[in-house]
């Protein structure tokens, strides 16, 4: 037996460690059968000491795990015992005997089921001999838990008398801890059912037949079954596996279809063909397993142990693919090498059973345990099982929701532990060449995924891509020289570029650990800046090459020099990369680099010296010290007016006017001009500058060359002589030497001299002369100015048709005012129609007034009499009269009553109008009443301190004081009735302001 073992990895030392612990019921002394410490090796095998109740001997017969709940069967020659464990927590398992269930031991047991909540149990038995007298069936237990006990309820299942259950498909999507939802059963001889199964009576069972996989096969028993729905969808996949076959169903079921039925009808109609993959084997059984990461419902992989190995791959999540099982990796056995041994030395070489982890399949023999990666199908761990020690091994077990192992024997249990296993993954794709995968399984740990770049750079290398090796070489720690020596032989420099640069970004992005090493880390960082400066400037001006090639090289060193860390190593060490550039003779970038730097005085002194106009003013304009605009602004308005006075425009408000005033002087040329006037424009109307001087000097430009923009600007300032920005004396004298006349008009009327401006106007223009006339707000000054239009537009001309043209035009002029412009000899027929109208006017207002007159006089006498029936109105008040709010009479207590006939208490009134009052009338009737109350105490405190046969009497100013309280705070309580105004005016306002309260009280 051992020699038939394989030799065990010297790297993977086993660690026996036996548990022994006192307490009852629970796995280990913790009673967590996991808390053990961690190990190096990736499997490392430990013993669980379950607590069997005394009462129960004998060995073990089946075993499974799901959920933690771990269920396993004791079988002796008198008694045959189920218990139910959970192992996590230290609970009493569960027990049920089974001795009634097998019939006398007519039955024996060949196959447990346990479902993915650890509640469903299906028990598999068949007569232990054709003359038992029993036919195959199988038991269904349901079990459930409470906080001191677990109850397991056993129903034989009568409706699959006959049929043996050799494999269940349980359903993680329906299925809860009161039932299993519809699930698949197989059997021995290839039928496949459907059935449900719950805790109540047998008559529910349902069964039905789905598929018959053994039709014209000789091993036909079902081995392995599993159901699938795939993720977000409604398609769903059954795989079931023969000994020598596996097949797979697909459909997809609509949402109200709770039977699995239909995922079978179009291959029992004959209308498809399951899919099929055949090994032939000369072995009775086969396995299927799948590996789904905890708590997932969707397998990540699957694998099948049959006659030529373990076949491995992974399944379709498409929801309408038409493949299911993907990947063609078979991990062979070598079960053809030992078909000419004996069956005991057979047995050794082919395994009983395994289960499947992420990696590795973990291989059951009849002598020991081992593990294949399935990656490269190397054997990882192996382990002897020394049956005179443990026990007969019986199966291995995998909790599908928790991903634990379990081995078991007919002795003992053990916990197969799995530490890391993707630990080494990393190394096998790296010896693959797929680098993709070794760079993502090695990611965590730096030295490994430095190995896989170091290899990645090397095989990109080899195959000629070499900036793909640059990037790569760049992320690892191989020596900075060796790579440089690859790449600088190259005649492209782009991957020696890429690689540099990204050591550059390394360095910049890395601290210095100490002190003393910020200086080494300051010279590597400037070394390799300068490096890449040179290796640029060689690519673009390298001779025999076109614009686009020097025009891409240069914006790509543009944008490096542009970097951060880029331009703080060239501001320290401006003085070598200066030189740097000037021996490779190239001025723009020279240029370009001063800009970098700040150094923008010499470039644009160097560049005006060369005359280059536009370069110069192009790095002006890249550049923010103002003061140099001021400085070189002037010279370049010489040469290129439109585009400096573009680039002083373009930095708007960062300038001040004012200092550029030397620059806009320059006017020597219509077009200097032109551009002069734009700018000004542009301070004011969009900086709003309120300089007089620029103001000034717009002013000035437009009265010598644009008299018509004078007048749009003067218009835009306003007539408002404390709103203009400009000095309007300064103004009205420029524009009296320009004869500007129509603005020296504009500016008489800002300063009021209404005189001057309309003798002025009459000059050129008599509508602006009558627009001016009109202006003045003192009518006197209006009538005096129309006087002097109409002795300028009349006098000496006798016209009488102006004269009633001016009377029509303005309303101050009467026919008198326009007489004495006449001669004396003018005939009084010539005026007759508008004295006539004068007449009618003056007659006109004299009846207005006198109806005026009797409408005052009329209400005047309404007045008097309203006045008359007040002082005699009265009312009478009744001794059984009553308050209108409190209904007791009201005589007892002062009071109001109003005309409108309503009558109310004076303390009633208050405590309705109170909360009507606004907050400032509110306040004042209260200091009111403290002024009141503080008056009748000072007149009570007179009174006590004065002999009683001779009180002193109130003073006059005393009474006439109380009397005006008093006075105020009847007009504030009673100047409106309480039911005829003051309600009405609040009728919009709700009864109830928080209607929470007053459900709150109501409750």
């Amino acid at each position: 037996m051992a020699q038939a073992m394989p030799n065990q990895p010297k790297f993977l030392p086993r660690i026996e460690r036996m548990v022994t612990t006192s307490n009852s019921y629970v796995a280990t002394s913790s009673g967590n059968p996991f808390d053990v410490e961690e190990e190096d090796e990736i499997f490392s095998k430990h013993k669980i000491v379950l607590r069997v109740p005394t009462d129960c001997t004998g060995d073990l017969m089946h075993l499974t795990v799901s959920k933690n709940w771990l269920v396993c069967l004791l079988g002796s020659a008198e008694r045959t015992t189920l218990l139910r464990f959970f192992l996590p927590r230290a609970i009493p398992p569960g027990e049920v005997a089974l001795e009634r269930y097998l019939s006398g031991s007519g039955y024996k047991i060949t196959k447990i089921f346990l479902d993915h909540t650890g509640h469903h149990l299906v028990i598999s038995v068949v007569p232990k001999s054709a003359s038992a007298g029993v036919s195959a069936d199988f038991l269904y237990i349901h079990s459930t838990e409470s906080s001191t006990a677990q109850q397991l309820k056993v129903r034989r299942i009568e409706k699959f008398k006959d049929h043996e259950i050799t494999a269940v498909a349980f359903n993680p999507y329906y299925g809860n801890e009161s039932t299993t939802g519809p699930i698949l059963l197989g059997t021995s001889r290839g039928l496949l059912f459907e059935t449900e199964l719950s805790p109540t009576s047998d008559s529910h069972t349902q069964r039905k037949q789905l598929y018959d996989l053994g039709l014209g096969r000789p091993k036909y028993p079902i081995t392995g079954l599993k159901l699938l729905r795939v993720p977000n969808s409604s398609r769903y996949i059954v795989v079931v596996t023969s000994p020598e076959c596996i097949y797979t169903f697909q459909e997809t079921l609509k949402p109200e279809d709770r039977t699995l039925q239909p995922i079978f009808n179009a291959y029992v109609n004959g209308v498809q063909e399951p899919y099929c993959e055949e090994r032939k084997t000369d072995l009775t059984y086969s396995q299927l397993r799948f590996f789904a990461p905890p708590n997932s419902k969707y397998p990540k992989q699957w694998a099948w142990l049959c006659g030529a190995g373990i076949r491995v791959g992974e399944l379709s999540i498409e929801a309408n693919g038409s493949a299911t099982l993907l990947g063609d990796t078979l991990i062979s056995l070598d079960f053809e090498k030992v078909k000419h041994l004996s069956y005991e030395e057979r047995r050794l070489h082919v395994p009983k059973a395994f289960v499947l982890t992420e990696y590795h399949a973990v291989l059951l023999y009849a002598d020991h345990i081992r593990a294949v990666c399935l990656l490269n199908q190397e054997l990882v761990y192996q382990e002897p099982l020394d049956e005179a020690r443990v026990g007969k091994p019986l199966n291995i077990e995998r909790d599908d929701i928790t991903g634990s192992i379990y081995l078991y024997t007919v002795k003992a249990v053990f916990n197969l532990r799995i530490t890391r296993e993707e630990r080494n993954v990393w190394r096998i794709y790296l010896d693959k060449g797929q680098y993709e995968l070794a760079t993502a399984h090695a990611a965590e740990v730096p030295e490994h995924l430095d190995l896989v770049l170091a290899q990645r750079a090397d095989a990109a290398f080899i195959e000629g891509s070499y900036e793909v090796a640059a990037d790569y070489y760049a992320e690892t720690g191989k020596s900075f020289e060796e790579v440089c020596l690859k790449f600088m032989v190259l005649p492209d420099k782009r991957p020696i570029i890429n690689y540099v640069k990204k050591r550059l970004s390394r360095l910049t992005t890395m601290p210095a650990d100490v002190e003393a090493m910020e200086e080494d880390h300051a010279t590597a960082i400037k070394a390799l800046v300068v490096w890449l400066i040179d290796l640029y400037l060689i690519q673009i001006n390298m001779p025999d090459q076109n614009a686009d090639w020097r025009q891409a090289w240069q914006s790509e060193y543009d944008e490096f020099m542009r970097e951060p860390p880029v331009l703080a190593c060239t501001t320290r060490n401006s003085a070598a990369v200066q030189q740097l550039i000037a021996e490779h003779a190239d001025p723009h970038n020279m240029a370009q680099f001063a800009i970098a730097i700040g150094d923008y005085e010499e470039v644009v002194a160097q560049q005006l010296k060369a005359e280059r106009y536009i370069d110069a003013l192009q790095t002006l304009g890249k550049q923010r010290d103002m003061q140099l605009y001021y400085k070189y602004a002037p010279v370049l308005m010489e040469k290129l007016p439109k585009p400096t006075i573009d680039v002083l425009i373009a930095q708007g408000a960062n300038l001040e006017v004012e200092k550029l005033v030397p620059t806009l002087i320059v006017i020597d040329t219509p077009e200097q001009r032109e551009q002069t006037i734009r700018y000004l424009e542009f301070a004011i109307y969009k900086l709003n500058t309120t300089n007089d001087a620029i103001h000034n000097f717009l002013l000035h430009l437009y009265a010598q060359y644009e008299p018509k923009l004078l007048m749009k600007y003067l218009e835009i300032q306003g007539r408002d002589e404390s709103l203009v920005h400009y000095d309007i004396h300064y103004a009205l004298k420029v524009c009296t030497d320009l004869d500007v006349k129509v603005a020296c008009v504009f500016l008489q009327c800002i300063l009021h001299m209404w005189i001057s401006a309309v003798d002025l106007a009459l000059k050129f223009d008599m509508k602006l002369a009558k627009e001016t006339a009109s202006r003045p707000t003192d009518s006197r000054m209006r009538r005096k100015l129309w006087l002097r239009i109409a002795c300028h537009d009349i006098k000496g001309t006798n016209d009488v048709k102006k004269a009633l043209n001016l009377l029509k035009e303005c309303e101050l002029l009467r026919i008198e005012d326009l007489l004495p412009f006449f001669s004396d000899f003018e005939k009084i027929d010539n005026f007759k129609e508008a004295i006539c109208d004068a007449l009618k006017d003056y007659n006109q207002r004299i009846q207005e007034l006198q109806r005026e007159m009797a409408e005052t006089q009329e209400q005047s006498d309404r007045v008097g009499k309203e006045l008359q029936q007040l002082r005699e109105h009265r009312i009478c008040i009744d001794a059984q009269d009553t308050c209108s709010i409190c209904e007791i009479m009201l005589p007892i207590r002062p009071f109001f009553v109003f005309i409108c006939g309503h009558k109310f208490h004076s303390d009633c009134l208050e405590k309705q109008v109170m909360p009507l009052l606004n907050k400032d009338r509110s306040r004042r009737l209260g200091i009111l009443k403290q002024q009141l109350e503080a008056e009748m105490q000072t007149q009570s405190q007179a009174q006590a301190s004065t002999s009683t046969a001779a009180p002193k009497l109130q003073t006059v100013e005393q009474q006439r004081k109380r009397a005006e309280i008093k006075t105020e705070i009847e007009d504030i309580l009673a100047s409106e009735c309480l039911y005829c105004s003051m309600f009405i005016d609040t009728i919009d306002q709700p009864f109830v302001d928080d209607w929470e309260q007053v459900n709150v009280e109501w409750d």
